[in-house]
């Protein structure tokens, strides 16, 4: 049987992206996530298992949500900070059935900022984490729902 070069280049090409791809997903894979920390259902034990011992100093972290958002299924919230060099951004709702909500990823060299929309069971507070240079910075801000989000 003969293969013609066109479908012997074809063949190359996808074995090399399998091949590639297969390194790619199992180096995300151990990647550490910290699992337990997102799996917990009280506030205190999972931002533990997130940041272990480490102290979380104040300031720097600005939290622009709403004071009363009528239904918990959609809090707009926005966060941003001066630091440079950030490598997270957390947030947590403390009240939430699973506490930890979110991560965000930065470069060292992006805008350390972010929109989104979080659920919240209650009224409850917003704690905003971020990781600069190895440091930990920390704010939270008061939000009373309505309507809860979560169940």
């Amino acid at each position: 049987m003969s293969i013609s070069r066109r479908s012997f280049i074809y063949r190359c090409f996808y074995s090399g992206v399998l091949i590639l791809g297969s390194g790619l997903f199992s180096r995300i894979s151990r990647a550490a996530w910290p699992a337990a920390a997102f799996d917990e259902t009280e506030y205190l034990p999972a931002l533990k298992g997130l940041i272990g011992d480490e102290p979380l100093l104040e300031g720097h972290v600005t939290i622009q949500a709403p004071e009363v958002a009528e239904n918990g299924a959609t809090v707009p919230v926005k966060i941003s900070t001066d630091l440079t060099n950030v490598e997270w951004i957390s947030i947590f709702g403390d009240k939430n059935p699973r506490p930890w909500i979110s991560r965000f990823y930065f470069h060292g060299k992006s805008k350390p900022f972010v929109s989104t929309r979080i659920k919240l069971r209650e009224s409850s507070n917003v704690v905003a984490i971020v990781k600069a240079e190895g440091k930990l910075y920390s704010t939270k801000s008061a939000v009373r729902v309505t309507a809860g989000g979560c169940v």
